[in-house]
């Protein structure tokens, strides 16, 4: 079975698993470059930063502020936004899939696919830093004008650590200036984890590869027990890269499925595929969230629970971007997707600052305004505002130039289509 992508170009012979295909004609426009990006892929981003918005704003809206407006719907509200936080797994499928995009491309094209390391880190670095720095000077602003700031020790070694984008292997720092900031700590590091993932997908193939990445998750909780046991500190396991790593593999072949670079089973495209894992990974995290386990129960329902998120919402990916290619995503529901599409263009910057429009729940509350109002409304349309704003001032001026910021073609670019929670 032919990859969509490699459908839409005109013809690229695929192998299995793990191997590459025969390149295609270098005429191929699609394949050769072009200033092309999956608007569903914008879509999917910008719906999954929308719900993180949503789900901040309910969790930290006062439980008597919600109870003031219509009680009975207050609690089917809760129970489908209290997943919002499985946004931040599409995040890393979408990123692996464009990060790896630029190799996809010249490997199925016949072109070199050498990847030089400081080119790329000058490009990730220039792309996902300046606003991230930006973000955080704001954050530092505010709360030095709500609560002073005294240069503690303490204080500049969390500072140190978000700047060298550290902060998530540290429990004390991960969540400490912006409760979000450790989900692009783990950007950065995969990354550098990317040349890894080249080196073993070269050599071994996907299967080993993706079993690599699995058993780096296994390996860092299991490292995160005997640094316990052994020193009594607590080293951050949800937090770290290596339990992620699988989820944004799972990204990176997916681009390459797309391209025609591998050819993946039939139930990588299989709603029903989808929507069960889904329903299991959330069962799972209801048991670990609910139910009192043993330790290694519980570790044993953690490993588990993350990757069915994740191969719920890479069948997903695979969904939507086949059906762009051949048109019928923007058949059914067409506005909507347009509509995510259009907020997934500023996702990064509406990722980076919503935890500060958060801050002034309580002026709504306070008033009496119905808690669900301010948290389902008022406080995602601030938020979409304040991105926007933040996005065209300290965030456009640092992307690629060729990058049309209102693209409305289909298929791809390397370079405009970001990752966000990058």
């Amino acid at each position: 079975m032919i990859g969509p992508l490699a459908q839409l170009a005109g013809g690229v012979c695929c192998c299995r698993l793990a191997e590459t295909c025969v390149p295609a004609p270098k005429s191929n426009s699609l394949l050769a470059g072009g200033g092309y990006r999956l608007r569903g892929l914008d879509a999917l981003r910008g719906f999954a930063a929308l719900y993180v918005v949503v789900y901040h704003a309910v969790t930290q809206t006062p439980p008597d502020a919600l109870s003031r407006f219509w009680l009975w719907l207050g609690v089917p509200v809760r129970a489908v936004v209290h997943y919002g936080y499985t946004s931040v797994f599409l995040f890393f499928v979408i990123s692996g899939f464009c990060i790896h995009l630029h190799w996809t491309k010249a490997q199925a094209s016949g072109r070199p696919t050498n990847l030089d390391f400081v080119p790329f880190w000058r490009r990730r670095l220039w792309r996902l830093y300046p606003p991230y720095l930006l973000a955080l000077i704001l954050f530092l602003a505010v709360a030095a004008l709500a609560d002073g700031a005294t240069l503690t020790r303490a204080y500049l070694y969390d500072l140190v650590l978000h700047l060298l984008m550290l902060h998530n292997l540290d429990s004390h720092t991960a969540y400490s200036i912006n409760g979000v900031f450790w989900t692009l700590a783990i950007e950065e590091q995969l990354y550098l984890a990317y040349f890894l993932l080249l080196f073993l997908r070269q050599r071994w193939g996907w299967r080993r590869t993706l079993a690599c990445c699995a058993a780096a998750r296994v390996g860092w909780l299991l490292l995160s027990l005997v640094i316990k046991n052994t020193y009594g500190v607590f080293l951050p396991v949800n937090e770290a890269a290596a339990a992620h790593w699988f989820t944004w593999a799972l990204g990176a072949l997916g681009v390459e499925a797309a391209f025609g670079l591998v050819v993946l089973p039939r139930w990588c495209r299989s709603w029903r595929v989808c929507l069960t894992a889904l329903a299991a990974a959330a069962v799972l995290a209801y048991v670990q969230e609910t139910i009192k386990l043993s330790w290694y129960v519980h570790d044993g329902v953690w490993l588990l629970t993350h990757p069915l998120w994740a191969v719920g919402l890479f069948v997903l990916v695979n969904r939507v971007v086949a059906a762009e290619v051949t048109g019928r995503l923007w058949q059914v529901w067409p506005r909507v997707w347009r509509w995510g599409a259009s907020i997934g263009l500023f996702s990064y910057s509406l990722y980076l600052t919503h935890e500060l429009v958060m801050l002034e729940i309580w002026r709504f509350t306070s008033r009496g305004i119905p808690g669900l109002l301010v948290a389902l409304l008022i406080m995602p349309a601030l938020s979409l505002a304040f991105a926007w704003c933040f996005f065209w001032f300290c965030e456009r001026p640092f992307l690629p130039r060729r990058t049309t910021i209102l693209a409305t073609t289909t298929p791809i670019s390397a370079q405009g289509s970001e990752p966000v929670s990058a």
